[in-house]
């Protein structure tokens, strides 16, 4: 869970519910989705390390705008997680 961040579960679902509404949702299996993924370089293997601990774990990614990005969450723990890129590019500095 070293490049995900921990963030508000409330405000996460009124988020996607924007994002749902003005169509910057992406949607797995979607062709758009999947450049998106690639540029953002993220490793869906990772997911299921993280699902382990979260049974329910759902994936919600928004395009563009603001919010833009990859998340995860838990709606039986109430908890989201947003992929952040920069903190495995600090951790392998340090390292």
């Amino acid at each position: 869970m070293d490049n995900f961040k921990k963030i508000s579960y409330l405000e996460s679902l009124r988020m996607f519910q924007q994002a749902d509404s003005n169509g910057r949702r992406l949607k797995l299996g979607d062709l758009k989705t999947s450049k998106w993924l690639q540029r953002e370089n993220i490793n869906l293997d990772n997911i299921k390390a993280i699902s382990r601990n979260y049974p329910d774990l759902r994936m919600f990614i928004i395009g563009e705008g603001k919010n833009e990005g990859f998340y995860v969450y838990s709606q039986q723990m109430e908890t989201c997680f947003k992929f952040e890129p920069k903190f495995s590019t600090i951790k392998t500095a340090l390292q």
